[in-house]
């Protein structure tokens, strides 16, 4: 396995468990987050009722903000690190 893909899976893994631990600890987010699955199961309904042309483009367009998402979520967090590493110098800390 290469070092790219350990520090994906890292990253991976203390993103999930962040962000499990923020809708424990928020109840709205976590409405939000059953409203927003809630949605989705109507849209995948409305989906399956377009021709195969149109309901390859909204697939594609939901897929593609999923995976936006997924690298922003990433770069944010190694941005973070990279940020408290450097907040931590700059107090004399390290």
């Amino acid at each position: 396995m290469e070092y790219e893909e350990i520090m994906d899976m890292i990253v991976g893994e203390l993103t999930q468990r962040a962000l499990s631990r923020q809708r424990e600890e928020d109840e709205n987010l976590d409405q939000l987050i059953l409203r927003q699955a809630e949605l989705r199961a109507s849209i995948e309904r409305y989906l399956a009722k377009l021709d195969e042309p149109d309901r390859q483009i909204f697939q594609e367009y939901l897929e593609l903000n999923l995976e936006i998402w997924g690298f922003q979520e990433k770069y944010l967090y190694l941005q973070g690190a990279k940020d408290c590493v450097r907040l931590l110098k700059d107090l004399g800390a390290l």
